[in-house]
């Protein structure tokens, strides 16, 4: 007993470890910025699928099965809020024909979503969720990425597999990558990165050191490993405007046309344009830096499109703005746009006839997707006949926006020129195609 207590007693005291704070490491500290605000994106879509009746094999083959059923099909991904009102950025894929999608927050929260915008060539969505009177969500600065640099660290977050609030770390590999998509799509552009990026990623935000997005993962080369590609976040700065167009969406008339503009330091809201006999005509000009929105600071893009979705017409909106280093804060009052007639203009510019999906037409016609817009007729000679458009195949894409109804048709159609080239989404039967189409000439 007196050795054993000798023994003790001779021991050296036992190291400290050193305090937590010490292994904070910029990975943790942009992770910890990011995390609240990266969500899970759960996209479900119903698909019609065979009944099996038959055996399969040789015998379906010579004997095909004549019925289907409509098969829940579910899909998960990522995405990250852009405004506290429930604005969300994606991948346009992960919520391609969903017929309802589900959005959880950081703290695993449920909320419904809908499809505010999509833009299929450039891979991106906006989504809008459905909040609690109140409820607010903490946004994620967007970044640049005009100045990235090949072999600098980033970190990718996202739901991979499901598993919520996954960070990997990576450095950018390469610039300006081409990634072909499938037979009608390429992306062009992308950040090459070896952070791992897994199924479910897709549309997680990628970051610098500072937390801030410079991409938005996109896709990873199933024959590779280590290799995946994100879109930059400049691309999204520059769409942007048009995939969230306040005015079209709200029916609304400001006048005014924002960019962005990046600065040392910080980012700046400007005013690109000013569209004459506007409420805006007079009293903002182009040049003008944009600080506040009904009293909310403006220090990104989605802080102004987003924050003007609350906007209605005739209601006042206060816009705080800066001109030659001088603030000054002006009232305007917005106008009501009015609604475009969609089947005409469906009829004028595609030579197509419409027809609004109800459940009812759903069932009787035995349709795979239950909105968008029947095709009923097709002019002959006309610019949808020339590219094969059949009786009962339905739209539910027309350049970046979703349609489901004549009024949401007529709102895209309304900014086309005759002869411009627009893309349409269709669904024949189980199959989704996107085509190129050029509109009636005068």
């Amino acid at each position: 007993m007196i050795l054993v207590l000798l023994s003790l007693a001779a021991a050296p005291a036992a190291a400290r470890r050193p305090p937590k704070e010490t292994r904070i490491t910029p990975v943790v500290r942009a992770y910890n910025k990011a995390r609240p605000a990266v969500v899970n994106i759960s996209a479900r879509r119903i698909v019609q699928a065979r009944t099996g009746l038959f055996g399969g094999g040789l015998f379906e083959e010579l004997f095909p099965d004549p019925f289907t059923r409509n098969v829940p099909v579910s899909s998960l991904g990522s995405g990250f809020v852009i405004h506290e009102d429930g604005y969300v950025v994606t991948n346009a894929h992960v919520v391609q024909r969903a017929e309802s999608i589900t959005v959880q927050t950081h703290d695993d929260s449920k909320h419904p979503a809908r499809v505010l915008s999509a833009d299929s060539s450039h891979d991106l969505a906006v989504l809008k969720l459905d909040l609690p009177e109140g409820v607010k969500l903490p946004a994620l600065p967007l970044g640049r990425s005009d100045d990235l640099m090949v072999g600098e660290t980033v970190i990718a977050v996202g739901n991979p597999f499901g598993l919520s609030n996954t960070v990997s770390r990576g450095i950018v590999s390469a610039l300006g990558r081409q990634l072909q998509i499938d037979r009608n799509r390429r992306l062009a552009g992308l950040i090459q990165t070896d952070a791992p990026i897994n199924p479910g990623n897709s549309g997680g935000p990628v970051l610098n050191i500072n937390g801030e997005v410079i991409g938005v993962s996109t896709a990873i080369r199933a024959d590779a490993q280590s290799i995946g590609f994100a879109i930059p976040v400049d691309r999204l700065w520059e769409l942007l405007p048009h995939m969230v167009d306040y005015e079209r969406i709200n029916r609304v008339i400001l006048g005014v046309k924002v960019a962005h503009k990046h600065l040392a330091s910080e980012t700046a809201v400007l005013v690109d344009s000013v569209a004459a006999g506007t409420p805006a005509e007079g009293k903002l000009s182009k040049g003008d830096r944009l600080l506040a929105l009904d009293g909310r600071p403006v220090a990104e893009m989605a802080d102004f499109v987003c924050g003007m979705l609350a906007a209605a017409a005739e209601r006042p909106v206060r816009i705080r703005y800066e001109r030659n280093g001088r603030q000054a804060e002006v009232t305007l009052r917005l106008k009501v746009r009015p609604k475009p007639d969609g089947a005409k203009l469906a009829e004028k510019l595609l030579g197509l006839t419409v027809r609004e999906i109800t459940p009812q037409l759903r069932r009787d016609l035995g349709l795979s997707v239950g909105r968008g817009l029947l095709v009923v007729g097709v002019r002959g000679g006309g610019p949808a006949d020339r590219i094969g458009i059949r009786l009962k195949d339905v739209i539910f894409q027309v350049g970046r926006l979703y349609v489901k109804d004549l009024d949401s048709l007529g709102a895209v159609l309304e900014e086309v020129e005759a002869g411009d080239r627009l893309l349409l989404g269709l669904a024949r039967g189980n199959v989704r195609a996107w085509v190129e189409l050029a509109t009636e000439k005068p």
